[in-house]
């Protein structure tokens, strides 16, 4: 989530370190086989605050879907499969969500500042991960498990820039970049694909184990890089292979031709609910909101 925070609304599209402290794969276990999320330039769309299957809308043309992990059981995942889509699971893992299923395991020592944005949340201590006997490691590790045992392909872990988020240099952007590489470890333990979320200017940085999180990654996640002039990191995973999705929230800034030069799957979605909470925000059913969708001509599926 960038500081801005989640939308969903009208879109226009265009084109398409575990418990040894590494966060790597358990020794002596074979890995599963991860199935990786499809490269180059498709039509997909985020629809983390759908709540129901019934709120969930699929456009012609779709590739990839990414939905909210606790609101979306496995029969409507199987459903989105049987349809030829790439399915992708939500969930935060770098903030604190007072309304979810597990939050009551989150000890007041691991929240370390409110979210402006979202004033009933907060940023999380991400070096607990690499602490004997980690809460946030557990919770975090069932989550992905979660994502996994309702057949997700993939998940989307929100919030890894708390070295920006969480005020007074408490988490260093090494901490954060760490962070980040166990979280991919662990999903690939698990026979998930994992999108970085955020930080373009993270994307070369070398974790722990000394890989580059564009290595490590699957694909990235993006909000508002047409905005903020961060597009050009992204296509580090084009180069590899990997696909690179955005949103903006102001459609002034959706470039259709930056996006396709970089081959970047960029689109525009409506912040419908300017301002509200993020409690408002879960109450309101999706059906409510004019729902359209418009892709780039030159990117039409």
């Amino acid at each position: 989530m960038r500081r801005t925070g989640l939308a969903l609304g009208g879109l226009t599209v265009c084109g398409l370190l575990g418990e040894s402290g590494l966060g790597l794969s358990r020794p002596g276990l074979p890995s599963p086989r991860v199935q990786r999320p499809p490269a180059g330039l498709y039509g997909w769309d985020w629809q983390i605050g759908a709540q129901t299957a019934a709120q969930v809308r699929v456009p012609p043309g779709l590739r990839l879907i990414d939905l909210d992990g606790f609101g979306t059981d496995a029969a409507q995942v199987a459903r989105l499969k049987r349809q030829g889509l790439y399915t992708v699971c939500y969930i935060n893992a770098g903030s604190y969500e007072p309304y979810r299923p597990d939050s009551a395991r989150y000890p007041a020592r691991l929240k370390l500042g409110v979210d402006p944005n979202w004033q009933d949340e907060a940023f999380v201590d991400v070096r607990d991960v690499f602490r004997p006997g980690s809460v946030l490691a557990d919770i975090l590790r069932k989550r992905l498990k979660l994502c996994r045992d309702r057949g997700f392909q993939a998940v989307e872990p929100d919030n890894l820039q708390n070295d920006e988020n969480v005020p007074g240099g408490v988490i260093t952007l090494q901490d954060q970049v760490d962070f980040s590489g166990w979280l991919a470890d662990e999903a690939h333990a698990l026979g998930l694909a994992i999108f970085q979320k955020n930080g373009p200017d993270k994307v070369l940085l070398r974790d722990r184990s000394g890989q580059r999180l564009a290595d490590k990654f699957d694909g990235i996640l993006n909000e508002s890089c047409h905005e903020f002039g961060e597009c050009a990191p992204l296509a580090e995973y084009v180069r590899r292979g990997k696909p690179a999705l955005n949103v903006e929230y102001r459609q002034k800034f959706l470039n259709c031709a930056e996006a396709r030069r970089l081959g970047l799957n960029s689109m525009f979605k409506d912040l419908y609910l300017r301002g509200g909470r993020e409690a408002a925000y879960r109450r309101v059913a999706y059906r409510r909101v004019a729902y359209r969708r418009v892709a780039c001509p030159a990117n039409r599926p």
